[in-house]
């Protein structure tokens, strides 16, 4: 008996996706007319989030079930069926994956993420009715913005990827060993453990027609500019198309502070406190003084013992 475990999808420009199979869509069991021996179990589609998402035999273990219940929920977003299907096969091969659903156009894959809330999307650039970059810049200022990666034919998009903060890219035809390269990367920064894993986290970001790579102790501070941060180091300054709340996301918390709505600080460049009528603000390595918020003045004792701690250095 085959299951396909494909839903139709409803897109942004008014046409419909027909169900998609491939050979990891489908489920083949045999048929065993003898009367001795045990039934085997019926398998059993899983629904998730509107989605057939994958198959299950019953009873389910409790640690196969912890192990699905940790998997990153996973979107795929392409106007091309062919290439949905490929990624999606790509991402139902990794058992740490999970995918919750496939968008054909820009519109569809805004609707798709607010409603199953993906950790990770899989994002073409060229899509009919909203580009994927139109998509990315309008996922940058909301809160619950997935990973993104681009995945496009042309390498020429790589600069606009990461000038609205898209973490990596990858072009067509996407290859195995890059796929499992850009997941892995994925996956450690959404476990939590992209500066604790010996491989340190680094920032790209643009500037004029070249990519640059931080590391996260080269931010001296970051302070919000509308839709925009700006990067603060001993040398240069750097926009990024992306909120600060959302930048956020890509430093170690354990490293940055935020002081202030707009500004957060690195605690390795706090070199004082400075105290006047009750104000408090933060002396960093580059000599600019940051502004402490009132209702933050609970963390000015720690941030002045960093001050001595750094002084010591």
């Amino acid at each position: 008996m085959r299951v396909a475990m494909a839903a139709r999808v409803r897109i942004g420009c008014d046409r419909q996706v027909p169900p998609e199979t491939g050979r990891d869509d489908v489920l083949e069991r045999e048929q065993d007319s003898s009367p001795e021996k045990p039934a085997v179990p019926r398998p059993v589609l899983e629904k998730v989030h509107g989605a057939w998402s994958n198959v299950k035999m019953c009873p389910e273990s409790t640690a196969h079930a912890a192990r699905r219940s940790r998997r990153i929920r996973t979107l795929v977003a392409d106007d091309e069926p062919l290439a949905r299907e490929l990624l999606g096969n790509l991402v139902r091969r990794d058992p740490e994956l999970e995918l919750v659903g496939a968008a054909a156009s820009g519109a569809e894959t805004l609707a798709a993420v607010r409603q199953y809330t993906p950790e990770l999307l899989l994002l073409d650039i060229q899509m009919p009715c909203l580009d994927g970059i139109s998509v990315a810049e309008q996922l940058a200022g909301s809160e619950n913005s997935p990973y993104i990666i681009f995945v496009t034919a042309h390498d020429s998009f790589a600069l606009q990827a990461f000038e609205v903060a898209v973490r990596d890219y990858l072009v067509k035809p996407v290859g195995k060993r890059r796929f499992a390269t850009a997941i892995r990367r994925a996956k450690r920064e959404l476990s939590g453990q992209g500066s604790t894993s010996g491989t340190k986290a680094t920032l790209t970001v643009r500037s004029g027609d070249e990519l640059v790579s931080l590391e996260p102790e080269d931010v001296i501070w970051v302070e919000a500019a509308n839709q925009y941060v700006r990067l603060h180091t001993r040398s240069r300054k750097f926009v990024v198309s992306q909120s600060l709340r959302q930048f956020a996301r890509n430093l170690p918390e354990q490293q940055f502070v935020r002081i202030h709505r707009s500004t957060l600080v690195n605690l390795q460049h706090i070199t004082g406190i400075r105290n006047s009528d009750g104000r408090y603000r933060a002396e960093m390595s580059d000599g600019s003084l940051q502004d402490i918020a009132r209702n933050r003045k609970s963390l000015v004792p720690d941030l002045l013992a960093r001050a001595r701690e750094n002084a010591g250095k």
